[in-house]
């Protein structure tokens, strides 16, 4: 067996391997970046339902006041 042959034996499963590592790490990277997206995006929904939810409990006590003051003057 020449040196070559050697080289060559041992060279191309460990660039295979390293390049199997270094798509991975991509992907990986990738599907992180796309989470905290994601997560972002949720965050904020979040936000808007909880500014909905003010509202709707600024009205509510809106309402109840009026209707207290509607039974205060029977």
């Amino acid at each position: 067996m020449s040196n070559l042959q050697l080289y060559i034996a041992v060279g191309l499963p460990t660039i295979a391997v390293l390049t199997s590592l270094v798509i991975s790490l991509v992907q990986i990277s990738a599907i992180r970046q796309e989470m905290h997206a994601q997560n972002s995006a949720i965050r904020e929904e979040l936000r808007e339902i909880r500014e909905d939810i003010r509202g709707i409990r600024s009205d509510i006590k809106l309402l109840t006041g009026k209707v207290y003051e509607l039974m205060g003057q029977k």
